[in-house]
């Protein structure tokens, strides 16, 4: 399987296409994703939906010749929330202007997918235009942050070339790798998004071969971006891979592979990138040393299985990343499971439903797992990390927790959301002044609910939360509330 994918993944780079395609769905909008998910499951978008941000076209693409008479109840309801947020952003040839603003007190630390402010203050202001084969969105931010004291800020950001069926990019769009709600392994919105160059396949369209068409709508996303010089090796790079595949309507699957390399005092050539890529890095292997050793590399797989339970819309998903890598294969593995359910309450409500459970420590599933090795390296000290939160899960390392959450979205776009964790963060420490969210080992008990609509003048969300710690070392405990107030002139 998987060096029939690397073969797909070398066919795919080489193949063209001349359709055009749209700008992003960006990552970050529960109750978007929710509808996106929902109307994947019903069979009426037949792509992939587990590489976020995705495009435009193919879903609204699939979306066209849909009946809404044929359909009734959330379904529908999700059919006419897409397209008309589809048919808005994908408008040419017009400048789309956009306007945020927030105020938060204790502003969330463990992100999930949801969008939530990053500072105790921001405002924003964006402007996307597409062409044929050119698309621009600048948005800048000032924000008010204890924990980055960069003010301002041009996350979000893209300028992208249409080249037949692919999108080359300059980008700063957040992204989130898997089919999990509360927290990717490999790649989520965590950390903000640092500056890269993407390239990502449009269009997801089966491959034409017989060989390998049964692998059905795939998708496939390059990321090569810089972490910036506040790390123990300044400017140190980074490279993802992502190809998933839909072979089943009911089941999709993704290979993702994420590595830090190059920086200042490293070795940069084109060689030992192919190094790198080939999965030559390990310290004695062909002569790799500490001085020539290429990076620090995260890679597995992820399952989404949503077979339909007794006429409802359910799935099983699990995402599995090996931080090390033994024998050619990913070894060292850290763990998450979930499993969701989608329907329709009350004639009024599209809800889902889902739990996860989340461990970061190395051979999670083993009773001597394997402490402070998720997330860290020898080298590269810093850690899969960007500007103080973790390029992975947003507990970081040595944590397992588990979330329920809920999302509730009407007709009218009206929304409530509410997500409860309870779990055990750092329990590697002490001290780990690399953990992100605390040094010392924590017990965490959680809960946040807010609540969204759309008004004439744009979308209000209130949000309020409050967590309970009790720190593992001193036995003290300690509560804090949060607050948030948002709102933006699109949704």
């Amino acid at each position: 399987m998987i060096r029939l994918c690397r073969v797909a993944m070398v066919i795919a780079i080489l193949q063209a296409s001349s359709a055009i395609a749209g700008p992003m769905v960006e990552a970050g909008d529960l109750a978007l994703r929710h509808d996106i998910q929902r109307l994947a499951d019903a069979g009426l978008i037949t792509g992939t939906a587990t590489t976020w941000p995705m495009a435009w076209g193919p879903i609204l693409a699939d979306l066209a010749n849909t009946d809404s008479l044929q359909i009734s109840g959330d379904i529908a309801d999700a059919l006419a929330r897409v397209r008309s947020r589809g048919h808005r952003a994908t408008r040419a040839g017009t400048p789309l202007f956009r306007f945020e603003a927030a105020l938060s007190d204790n502003p969330v630390r463990i992100r999930s997918f949801q969008d939530t402010p990053r500072g105790d203050a921001e405002v924003a202001a964006g402007m996307q235009w597409l062409g044929e084969r050119f698309s621009f969105d600048l948005d800048v931010q000032a924000v008010d942050s204890e924990f980055d004291d960069q003010v301002w800020r041009l996350d979000h950001s893209m300028f992208a070339v249409l080249l037949g069926n692919w999108s080359l990019a300059a980008s700063t769009k957040e992204r989130w790798w898997g089919p999990s709600w509360d927290g990717s392994l490999i790649l989520g919105n965590s950390a903000r998004p640092f500056p890269a160059f993407a390239v990502d396949r449009m269009f997801t369209d089966a491959f034409a071969s017989r060989w390998l068409h049964w692998l059905g709508p795939w998708d496939l996303s390059l990321l090569f971006g810089q972490l910036g010089d506040e790390r123990a090796v300044p400017n140190t790079q980074f490279f993802g891979m992502r190809f998933n595949f839909r072979p089943l309507p009911s089941l999709e699957i993704g290979l993702s592979r994420t590595a830090l390399w190059c920086g200042d005092g490293r070795p940069c050539s084109l060689g030992v990138f192919f190094d790198l890529l080939l999965g030559k890095d390990n310290l004695g292997d062909d002569g790799i040393d500490s001085d020539n050793e290429p990076g620090d590399q995260l890679a597995g797989f992820d399952v989404r299985w949503a077979p339909g339970f007794f006429g409802h819309s359910a799935a099983l998903y699990g995402q599995f990343i090996g931080e090390d890598e033994a024998g050619g294969l990913p070894s060292k593995w850290l763990g998450q499971v979930g499993a969701e359910w989608a329907g329709f309450l009350f004639d009024r409500w599209s809800t889902r439903l889902f739990a996860e459970l989340s461990a970061t420590s190395c051979q999670f599933y083993e009773s001597s797992e394997s402490f402070n090795c998720a997330y860290n390296h020898g080298i590269y000290q810093t850690g899969y990390r960007y500007r103080g939160a973790s390029i992975g899960h947003g507990a970081d390392n040595d944590t397992r927790i588990v979330s329920v959450g809920l999302i509730l979205v009407d007709a009218d776009n009206l929304q409530w959301h509410a997500l409860l964790r309870y779990g055990k963060l750092n329990r590697g420490g002490p001290p780990d002044e690399h953990n992100t969210i605390t040094a010392t080992p924590k017990e965490l008990a959680s809960i946040d609910v807010s609540h969204s609509r759309t008004l004439r003048f744009g979308a209000i969300e209130l949000g309020a939360g409050y967590a309970e710690l009790e720190d593992g070392v001193s036995g003290e405990s300690s509560g804090d509330a949060r607050f948030y107030l948002q709102w933006r002139s699109s949704p």
